[in-house]
C-alpha cells in the first residue's frame, strides 16, 4: 500500500453561500477509484481526498487486490479529521462503496463513514440548477467543461480505463500505469474542489432544505434531513453524527418545543403562527437574540425583508422561504445542542 501526500493551496468555494452552511466546518474533496461498480464483489483501490484544513492532497493506492483492507483503514483514518466532503455522485456510489466493503471486511465496527455529510454535488446540479438544460449530460467532466474547467485537467483516461490500467499495474508494478492511475484520481479531486462553484448557479438553499444539512456545535454534530412546516409546527429530524446524546423534552424556557435526541437519530418540533397568508415564528420566544442568530456567516435574522418586530416570515403567498428556514434551523438548534451537552 502507498499513502502519497502532496501540500495544495487551494480554497474550497469563497462565496457567502458556502459560508452560510459550511464555514465552520472541516471540509475537503473525495474520489474514490474501485475495480468496478458493484461493491459486493469490486475493490477499493484507491481513495483521494483532499483536506482542505491542512491543505494537503491525500491519495491511498493498493497495490493488490488483497491490501484493500488496509488501505481503506489508512483512508477511514484521513477521512475521520473532516465533517463535510464534497463529491460527484458521493451520495450513490463512493460512499455507500465504501460502507460495503468495510463491511465486508468486519470493519464497521469502528471505521464508517456515518459520521460525514456528503455535499453530492450532482444531486444538487441535477435536482436544483438550470445548468442541466445547457448541458448534454451530467457527468462530471461535461459540467467543467460548461464551467470552464477543462482546462485545469492533465489526465486522459477514463473511470473504466482506470481499471484496465490498475489490472496492468497489480501484474507489473508498471511505474508509468501507476503514474496514470494516480493522475487521473488526483485531477478528480482537484477538480472537486473548483465545481464547488457550481452551488452559486442552483438554488442551493432549496437544495439544503431537501437534502439536508449539517449543524455543528463543539463535538456535537447533527444532519438535518428532513423538514416538515404543518399546520402549527415546524418539524425537522435527522442523525446525530458525532456524541450521541439522549435527551427529551416538551418545553424550552416556557416555549412548547418538543425535542427527542435518541441514539443516533433526533427530531424537533417549534410552535409557528400563521396569519394573513403568513407563516412566521417568534424569534423571542425561541430565544434567538441577534446575537445568537448571526452565526459563522454574520447574516442576521433583521437583514431579510420578512422580519419585523422580532417574527420571522418562513413562508407566504409564494411559497416557503428556504433560505430563512434553513436559518431559523441551524441557530436554534446550535443553541439547543448548547445546552444539552
Amino acid at each position: 500500500m502507498k499513502h502519497i501526500v502532496e501540500e495544495w493551496h487551494q480554497n474550497i468555494c469563497d462565496s457567502a453561500l458556502w459560508a452560510f452552511y459550511f464555514s465552520d466546518m472541516r471540509t475537503g474533496a473525495l474520489d474514490i477509484e474501485t475495480t468496478g461498480l458493484d461493491p459486493s464483489r469490486n475493490k477499493f483501490i484507491l481513495g483521494g481526498i483532499y483536506d482542505g484544513q491542512s491543505h494537503r492532497l491525500h491519495q491511498i493506492l493498493a497495490e493488490n487486490r488483497k491490501e484493500e483492507p488496509e488501505a481503506l483503514a489508512e483512508y477511514m483514518d484521513v477521512l475521520a479529521d473532516l465533517d463535510v466532503v464534497i463529491t460527484y455522485n458521493g451520495r450513490h456510489f463512493d460512499i455507500p462503496f465504501i460502507d460495503t466493503r468495510l463491511k465486508k471486511h468486519s470493519m464497521t465496527s469502528t471505521l464508517s463513514c456515518s459520521y460525514l455529510y456528503d455535499l453530492d454535488l450532482y444531486q444538487v446540479l441535477r435536482s436544483y440548477s438550470p445548468i442541466r438544460r445547457f448541458v448534454p449530460n451530467l457527468k462530471q467532466k461535461t459540467v467543467e467543461d460548461y464551467m470552464g474547467l477543462w482546462e485545469t485537467r492533465t489526465d486522459e483516461i477514463s473511470g473504466a480505463e482506470s481499471v484496465d490500467l490498475f489490472n496492468h499495474y497489480e501484474a507489473t508494478a508498471d511505474p508509468d500505469a501507476e503514474s496514470k492511475i494516480l493522475l487521473h484520481n488526483n485531477d478528480d479531486v482537484r477538480q472537486l474542489t473548483r465545481l464547488t462553484k457550481a452551488i452559486t448557479k442552483s438554488d442551493f438553499h432549496k437544495a439544503m432544505f431537501s437534502i439536508g444539512f449539517p449543524i455543528k456545535y463543539g463535538p456535537m454534530m447533527v444532519t438535518v434531513n428532513g423538514i416538515r412546516i404543518c399546520r402549527d409546527r415546524l418539524e425537522f429530524h435527522g442523525e446525530q453524527n458525532r456524541l450521541p446524546v439522549r435527551y427529551m423534552g416538551f418545553e424550552r424556557k416556557g416555549w412548547p418545543v418538543s425535542s427527542r435526541f435518541t441514539g443516533e437519530s433526533f427530531e424537533m418540533s417549534v410552535p409557528i403562527i400563521r396569519q394573513s397568508g403568513l407563516t412566521v415564528i417568534d424569534l423571542e420566544a425561541a430565544a434567538l437574540s441577534d446575537e445568537t442568530a448571526a452565526g459563522s456567516s454574520g447574516l442576521r435574522f433583521e437583514d431579510y425583508p420578512g422580519c419585523a418586530s422580532g417574527f420571522l416570515v418562513i413562508e407566504d403567498d409564494s411559497g416557503i422561504k428556504y433560505r430563512e428556514t434553513n436559518h431559523f434551523i441551524k441557530a436554534f438548534t446550535k443553541q439547543f445542542m448548547e445546552e444539552i451537552i
